[in-house]
């Protein structure tokens, strides 16, 4: 069986559609969120459909050029974006004591974030070589 790599555009298709999916469920997420009793700061849905949006597209980048110049592109693509999510927790269960922007946070910023960076890694990881045809 022989597998064609994708080109860039296909590569980046394959990151908006993930990207674009996932700000969708990482924004009714917030919703969902919301109504168990997490803290929603102000201006949240923007904040997650661009942190939903951007790095998947980047991830999307990453992903082409991998499988374009490494011989088992696909293999290290699944590493590093299964790798690079389970990493992305560490500030979910360890936040700061505010954000940037200098919103505390609460008990309940698990519960809002923590599912929102399973579905983006998850969208990445799987969708985007999926997608990539």
């Amino acid at each position: 069986m022989e597998t064609t790599q994708p080109t860039i555009v296909q590569s980046l298709k394959a990151g908006a559609i993930a990207g674009f999916i996932g700000a969708g469920l990482n924004n009714i997420w917030s919703f969902i969120a919301g109504a168990l009793g997490a803290t929603i700061p102000p201006g949240f849905a923007v904040a997650v459909t661009l942190s939903s949006f951007v790095p998947v597209l980047i991830g999307a980048i990453i992903f082409f050029l991998l499988v374009r110049f490494a011989s088992k592109g696909r293999l290290i693509w699944y590493i590093v974006s299964i790798g690079f999510s389970l990493f992305s927790f560490f500030p979910v269960f360890n936040p700061p004591p505010q954000l940037p922007d200098g919103t505390m946070l609460d008990s309940t910023f698990p519960l809002l974030v923590g599912p929102m960076h399973a579905i983006s890694g998850f969208l990445a990881a799987w969708g985007i070589p999926k997608w990539a045809k």
